[in-house]
């Protein structure tokens, strides 16, 4: 992975919640941010990759509408072959994470960070794709916006697959926590790309 052009998009404060920054980054990755149809095209790529008990299109369209930065999508000749979604919670949403009590397939808007509020934390619901390309595409991007404008918060996410455990407890940085093997947490970094460093030698 190239990394020199990275580093234009880093938040020095690393708690970005900006929906225009987060979009160019997703943007310089091959992603776009994914309008209604797309959100429905990208969760039936999921249900058909992971599971049908994923987060519904409803939801996912309500957090795109509160975060204006959540859901993007990969193409190739005009088809979805890659997905990834995630939001930023406010500090009672990390509260919640941290006591297992947030529900992140029936969400609590309140919870969510608003565009340029001071996030706490984040969620990843994850990524998928239909062809390398695509979920290629998707993990970069996701990759990418935490470790440029992300990198100082912690977050969670949760393993549905053998292979997304793989690459989440390898070279993501995430931990599993106790009690829950597949939900995973990272810890905010010290400072940015330090994650995408890690993606870089393990693709080489």
């Amino acid at each position: 992975m190239d990394l020199s052009g990275f580093a234009r998009f880093v938040d020095a404060e690393g708690r970005c919640s900006d929906p225009r920054m987060i979009n160019a980054v997703a943007a310089y990755c091959g992603v776009s941010l994914a309008g209604p149809e797309d959100i429905a095209h990208a969760r039936a790529l999921c249900a058909a990759t992971i599971s049908e008990n994923v987060v519904s299109v409803e939801t996912l369209q309500q957090v795109q509408n509160i975060t204006g930065a959540s859901v993007f999508v990969a193409r190739e000749r005009g088809v979805v072959t890659g997905m990834t979604a995630f939001f930023l919670v406010r500090a009672e949403g990390m509260r919640a994470l941290d006591e297992g009590r947030f529900d992140t397939l029936n969400i609590d808007p309140e919870l969510i960070c608003r565009p340029r509020e001071k996030p706490a934390g984040g969620y990843a619901w994850g990524f998928a794709g239909s062809t390398d390309r695509g979920a290629g595409r998707a993990v970069k991007a996701s990759v990418a916006v935490r470790e440029t404008l992300f990198w100082a918060l912690p977050g969670y996410t949760r393993a549905a697959t053998d292979d997304g455990a793989r690459l989440i407890f390898g070279s993501l940085g995430f931990v599993p926590v106790a009690g829950d093997p597949s939900l995973a947490r990272y810890e905010g970094r010290d400072q940015p790309l330090i994650g995408l460093h890690a993606s870089a030698a393990e693709a080489a």
